[in-house]
């Protein structure tokens, strides 16, 4: 197999689940990524989290998140104060409205997990993890 075929699949995939995502989070006026915000900071509920946590999970730019923060606030699904170990920065807290879609977003991403799980083995979701963890290291 051609790593220029291996690419164009990565690509298909990337963009097919990125779609799949989308249309699950528009169901509640979200994109994907706010989507993934709030599980991401569902999960880590006992951590105080900043913006700069937020960019190093995601991989993205410090102006694309503080876009996406501030889109995230006008639709009150954040909200951020200054922290109480450091009054420079800015923690980031889910909002009521955000901690009701927590359940449904949860179901959704463990349906995404389930579904993997049921169509391939142990050591074959192993393999595409190492995959994933590579094209990740790439960038």
């Amino acid at each position: 197999m051609s790593k220029k075929y291996t690419n164009m699949l990565l690509r298909i995939a990337s963009n097919h689940i990125a779609k799949n995502f989308d249309n699950f989070a528009k169901t509640y006026d979200m994109t994907w990524m706010q989507m993934s915000v709030i599980d991401y900071l569902s999960r880590n509920s006992d951590k105080e989290l900043f913006q700069r946590d937020i960019e190093n999970e995601f991989f993205i730019q410090r102006s694309t998140t503080t876009v996406l923060l501030q889109r995230m606030e006008k639709k009150d699904l954040i909200y951020r104060q200054p922290s109480k170990q450091d009054a420079r920065q800015r923690s980031v807290f889910l909002t009521d409205k955000a901690h009701a879609l927590e359940k449904d977003i949860n179901n959704y991403m463990k349906g995404k997990q389930e579904t993997l799980e049921a169509n391939f083995s142990v050591a074959e979701i192993k393999q595409f993890e190492k995959i994933l963890h590579y094209y990740a290291q790439e960038v």
